[in-house]
């Protein structure tokens, strides 16, 4: 169901060229760049997005999104994250939620960004838009990762959490208690691409063929795995989850090391309430 839902809405969004005039809230704002700013503030930004998808996986679901992040976009959240990047943490301890340094498994900067910032409202509507008829009640506030020349890298891991994380209930909720959520779908958009190698290395997925855009694609060693290369402006989207809540070991993927130049990307993560249904609903 969950396949046919986002399946259903690729088809539609690629056909009519995915302008978002008629499904997405109109958000306004000043020039591109500038500081973090509310629907309340004037000017001439549009949400407003035209993007083309290619399916790479059917089973985990895994699309290419090119053209997902618009340049003056891409602009914007870099001024943006700037002063904000901090030295990347990943999850340990016993509960799996506690942020430790290891720079073995993952050596980069990241930068949270505020959701109320009137880009970042756009992208997250973007990617509920994109999700249609499966659960996208609650974003994730965006993340920009920089990796620069020196290897910096992330080694081989999922996005989805080892055990549901008790978070604030979906918004509007009646109940105020905290409530069990993962993370169900994943976007990686390309900000900066002005690097060699850094590509995102999913190893458990089919390869593309030797006729796949070399551009965006590549055969990875032993013609084993998916490799995408970074293309600023494009994204991948792929499900963390199955359908009964518990995590796909086949999203598994990898930052591979970059060589020289800089990568920097964006995550966007939406969450799954363990207590609602996944698709449809009322």
């Amino acid at each position: 169901m969950m396949l046919l839902s986002v399946l259903r809405c690729g088809q539609f969004l690629s056909k009519h060229g995915i302008t978002f005039s008629s499904t997405l809230d109109k958000i306004v704002s000043l020039q591109l760049p500038f500081g973090v700013l509310t629907q309340d503030e004037v000017a001439p930004y549009s949400c407003d997005q035209n993007y083309t998808i290619e399916l790479l996986s059917i089973d985990p679901l895994v699309i290419y999104i090119n053209n997902f992040v618009r340049d003056e976009e891409i602009e914007h959240l870099l001024a943006l994250g700037k002063d904000r990047f901090s030295t990347s943490m990943v999850f340990a301890g016993s509960d799996g939620f506690r942020e430790v340094l290891n720079r073995t498994m993952r050596s980069s900067q990241t930068a949270f960004l505020p959701k109320e910032d009137v880009v970042c409202a756009c992208l997250v509507k973007r990617m509920q838009s994109l999700l249609g008829n499966v659960q996208h009640v609650e974003v994730e506030a965006p993340q920009i990762v920089k990796y620069a020349t020196g290897g910096d890298h992330y080694r081989a891991h999922t996005d989805w959490f080892d055990a549901p994380k008790l978070d604030l209930p979906i918004p509007g909720s009646a109940d105020r208690s905290l409530k069990p959520s993962n993370r169900l779908g994943s976007i990686f958009a390309y900000l900066e691409d002005d690097c060699e190698r850094g590509e995102t290395y999913f190893p458990h997925l089919p390869s593309v063929l030797e006729s796949a855009d070399g551009r965006k694609f590549a055969l990875a060693a032993g013609d084993t795995g998916l490799l995408v290369k970074p293309r600023r402006g494009n994204a991948i989207f792929w499900n963390n989850l199955h359908p009964n809540g518990t995590g796909d070991e086949r999203t598994s993927h990898a930052g591979l090391p970059v060589e020289s130049g800089t990568k920097i990307g964006l995550n966007i993560w939406s969450r799954y309430f363990l207590d609602e249904v996944m698709v449809g609903g009322d």
